[in-house]
């Protein structure tokens, strides 16, 4: 699978624009958090149910699809409780990280941080989505930061956010960077 994704890359580039902010360096992102990312029991009793609930919610793909979703759930189970929200917030999450090239956001003790992609050579660096990333964090050097951390699979490029005390405030700054 790996030989084919860099023929593709390789063999086929010149099909592509190589400006296209569509292409998409990472399969999958990770959020580990202290905040409850949940439909809690309470709110959906019904283990199957909530098993469901998680199987659609992870195959969203975009805002629009996820608003219908929220509409159904709440016309279903009643106001969104607070871990809903984060969920569903969680979840777009994702997608903006994906886009920056994040494999992973941690959210602990008011801190959020980003870990990039581990292959420093991919051509991700040299996109229009880094470049973009690169300029928030110039201009707002006293919210966030760029750093090399050594970590057990090799130095890691990561972004950090301080005073980060939700799951909104996290999103609120990813969104920040779209703009």
């Amino acid at each position: 699978n790996e030989a084919i994704v860099e023929l593709k890359e390789n063999e086929f580039e010149h099909l592509f624009n190589s400006e296209d902010n569509s292409k998409t360096y990472v399969k999958e992102l990770t959020i580990d958090t202290d905040f409850s990312l949940l439909f809690p029991d309470d709110y959906v009793n019904n283990i199957s149910e909530r098993l469901r609930l998680y199987t659609t919610l992870n195959n969203l793909k975009t805002d629009a699809e996820l608003k219908t979703f929220e509409a159904e759930v709440i016309d279903r189970f009643g106001p969104l409780p607070t871990e809903v929200v984060d969920l569903f917030d969680s979840v777009k999450m994702k997608w903006i990280g994906i886009q920056f090239g994040l494999e992973k956001i941690m959210m602990k003790q008011h801190k959020m941080v980003g870990y990039f992609i581990p292959d420093q050579t991919s051509k991700f660096f040299d996109s229009s989505q880094f470049s973009k990333l690169l300029k928030y964090v110039q201009k707002n050097q006293k919210i966030c930061a760029l750093k090399e951390k050594q970590t057990r699979s090799g130095l890691r490029l990561l972004l950090t956010f301080n005073k980060v005390c939700s799951v909104q405030e996290g999103l609120q700054f990813l969104h920040q960077i779209m703009a």
